[in-house]
C-alpha cells in the first residue's frame, strides 16, 4: 500500500515537471515572439521613418539643385554681361600702335564747307553691338550716329538692333598693323576685288538703311593705296559713302577719293581715348571749335557708359552747333 502511494507521488511529480517544462517553453516562445515582434515593429517603424528621411533628403537635394541651377544661370548671365560691357577702343589702339611704327605725316582737319546756319558736328559711336548700348544712345537728346558691327557670334543681334534707328552706319573691319583680335571676315590687303564686293553687297543687304561705312581698325588696309582703290570702287558702284576713322597717319583715303569721288569724310577727334568725364568734355569742345572753324567736324566715341552719359549732359558745349547724322552732313 505504501509502495503504491510512493509510485503515485513520483508520477505526479514527473507530470508537474513535464508541465513546467511545457509552460517554460511556451513562455519562452511568447517572450521570443514578443521580442521578435518588437524588433519587426521597430524595423517597420524605422523603415517608415527612413522613407520619411529619404523623402526629406530628396526634397533637400532638389531644393539645393534648383539653387545651384539658379546660381549657374546667374553666373552665365554675369559672364555675358561682363563680356558685353567690355568695350575696347579698337581704333584708338590700332592708331596708337600704328603711330609707334610710322610717325604722323598728315593732319585730320576737315576741309571748309559752306554752312548757312550753325556749324555742323557729327558724333559717331563706334563698336555698337548690344542692346544696353543702343538704349543709352537713344537717351542722348542729339542726332547720334551709331556705327554697328557686322553680326558675329560675340554680337549676333546687331542687324535687329539697327532696325530701331532711322540713321546708322556699318562699322567695317579692315586689316590692322598691330591689333591681334581681328573681327571675323575682316577685309585684308590680300582680299580680291570680288571678295570685297561680295562682302560690301552683303552688308548693304542686311543693313539697308546704311548710307555710310567707317573702318574698324584698318591701319594696314587704309595705308595701302591699291586696297583702298578696290574698296572705293565698290563704294562708288553701290552708292555708299565712307568715313575714314584715321587709324593710320598714312591713310590713302583722301588720295583715292580724288579718283572715285564718293561721299568721303575723315574723323577729326576721338572723344574717349581716356574714359574720364572731363577729358571727354574737353575733346567734345575741341570738336565744336573745329566745326566752327571749318563748318563741320566729325567726332568718334565708343559705347562706354561714361561717354554716352557725358554726351547726354553736354548741352552747354553743343548749344552752338547743329549735331547732325553723317548722311545729313552734305545737305544745306
Amino acid at each position: 500500500m505504501k509502495k503504491q502511494k510512493t509510485t503515485k507521488k513520483r508520477k505526479i511529480t514527473k507530470k508537474k515537471q513535464k508541465n513546467s517544462k511545457v509552460l517554460y517553453f511556451i513562455m519562452a516562445f511568447l517572450i521570443i515572439s514578443i521580442f521578435a515582434s518588437g524588433i519587426y515593429l521597430g524595423y517597420l517603424l524605422s523603415k517608415k521613418e527612413t522613407k520619411k528621411e529619404l523623402k526629406k533628403y530628396e526634397n533637400t537635394l532638389l531644393t539645393l539643385q534648383k539653387k545651384i541651377n539658379k546660381l549657374e544661370n546667374e553666373t552665365k548671365k554675369l559672364k555675358k554681361t561682363k563680356n558685353e560691357h567690355k568695350v575696347i577702343n579698337s581704333e584708338i589702339v590700332d592708331y596708337k600702335n600704328s603711330e609707334k611704327i610710322i610717325p604722323p605725316t598728315i593732319k585730320t582737319e576737315p576741309k571748309k564747307i559752306k554752312h548757312n546756319h550753325k556749324p555742323k558736328l557729327v558724333i559717331i559711336i563706334d563698336d555698337v553691338s548690344f542692346k544696353y548700348q543702343t538704349n543709352l544712345i537713344k537717351q542722348i537728346p542729339y542726332k547720334i550716329t551709331p556705327s554697328f558691327f557686322p553680326p558675329t557670334n560675340r554680337h549676333p543681334n546687331t542687324i535687329y538692333l539697327a532696325k530701331s534707328f532711322s540713321h546708322y552706319m556699318v562699322h567695317l573691319p579692315l586689316e590692322a598693323k598691330n591689333y591681334h583680335k581681328p573681327e571675323p571676315n575682316t577685309i585684308t590687303i590680300s582680299s580680291t576685288y570680288q571678295e570685297i564686293y561680295n562682302r560690301i553687297v552683303y552688308l548693304k543687304k542686311i543693313f539697308p538703311k546704311a548710307k555710310f561705312m567707317n573702318n574698324h581698325t584698318g591701319s594696314t588696309f587704309t595705308s595701302d593705296k591699291e586696297s583702298m582703290k578696290k574698296l572705293f570702287k565698290v563704294f562708288k558702284k553701290e552708292n555708299l559713302g565712307f568715313v575714314d576713322s584715321v587709324t593710320s597717319a598714312n591713310t590713302k583715303g583722301e588720295l583715292v577719293d580724288k579718283i572715285y569721288n564718293i561721299p568721303f569724310y575723315k574723323r577729326n577727334i576721338f572723344l574717349d581715348n581716356i574714359q574720364d568725364k572731363n577729358y571727354i568734355r574737353k575733346q567734345l569742345l575741341k570738336a565744336v571749335m573745329l566745326a566752327k572753324k571749318h563748318g563741320y567736324a566729325i567726332a568718334i566715341g565708343h559705347p562706354h557708359k561714361i561717354t554716352l552719359i557725358t554726351l547726354k549732359n553736354s548741352k552747354d558745349i553743343l548749344k552752338n552747333v547743329d549735331v547732325v547724322y553723317i548722311d545729313e552732313l552734305n545737305k544745306n
